[in-house]
């Protein structure tokens, strides 16, 4: 099985009405949330997840869920959904569950889905806890729910040290840059001007893979070299997106 970290936020309003209305009664294709969390139970030792302390976390306000609750909720929805539509295209049953988390008050900021994109993610989100270390509800392996503004606060590094590693030309990246993504980049690095603990960590990582960095090599910092310019993108894409003032929580799901 692949290794799959995925970035969420959240509508607490329609999570509490209609999340709440579905994990209790609605049947998707062979199961209700009840049953599904039932056979889990007995499936798995030292299954930890409850189904009423989780349904009272949606219905009273889904931004304070434990991650490893919320991996269960889009599990379920994963194997009941898929079998529905086995000849449909990714991009159609994305669609799809892009319409249906939006209705049930989830939004899924990004996805990763191969091992090595998240052994590259990481490599730099542990390089930068290192520095900048972050306090939240832990799940398991790199699974957390943290405050926005920490999870903004990694995501300007993540732009940043990208762009830093771009420029270093250390690899051949596309230069598929727009006018709007090279603003952006602009406005964090000029917010960023005083910040001397972010500048000093950037330099020490940079300094470090200028040192080690070769091509074909599978160690987690090479692949994150590998995989910088489409951080970037959608590091900057989630920027755009996040509201902190209607997205008080962020919460990362890291699965193997």
């Amino acid at each position: 099985m692949e290794r799959n970290i995925t970035i969420y936020m959240f509508d607490s309003t329609k999570a509490a009405s209609n999340l709440y209305k579905d994990l209790q009664h609605r049947i998707y294709h062979t199961s209700t949330f009840k049953n599904y969390i039932e056979d889990q139970e007995k499936q798995v030792e030292n299954n930890n997840i409850n189904f009423n302390s989780l349904l009272e976390c949606v219905g009273n306000d889904i931004n304070m869920m434990h991650p490893n609750d919320l991996y269960e909720i889009t599990h379920f929805f994963k194997s009941q959904i898929h079998p529905l539509f086995p000849n449909d295209s990714v991009e159609a049953r994305e669609e799809y569950f892009k319409t249906l988390y939006d209705y049930l008050g989830i939004t899924k900021l990004y996805e990763l889905t191969t091992t090595n994109a998240c052994k590259a993610y990481g490599y730099l989100y542990e390089a930068y806890i290192d520095s900048f270390p972050v306090t939240g509800i832990q799940g398991k392996d790199l699974s957390i729910n943290i405050r926005t503004e920490d999870f903004l606060h990694f995501n300007n590094f993540l732009i940043l040290v990208t762009k830093k590693i771009i420029d270093s030309q250390l690899y051949d990246y596309p230069d598929e840059l727009t006018e709007e993504e090279e603003s952006i980049i602009e406005t964090v690095q000029s917010e960023n001007l005083q910040n001397e603990l972010m500048s000093e960590v950037i330099e020490e990582e940079m300094k470090f893979l200028t040192k080690v960095f070769y091509p074909d090599n599978r160690q987690d910092f090479i692949q994150a070299v590998y995989h910088v310019h489409t951080f970037l993108k959608q590091a900057i894409k989630m920027k755009l997106i996040i509201d902190v003032q209607k997205n008080p929580r962020i919460i990362v799901v890291d699965i193997y």
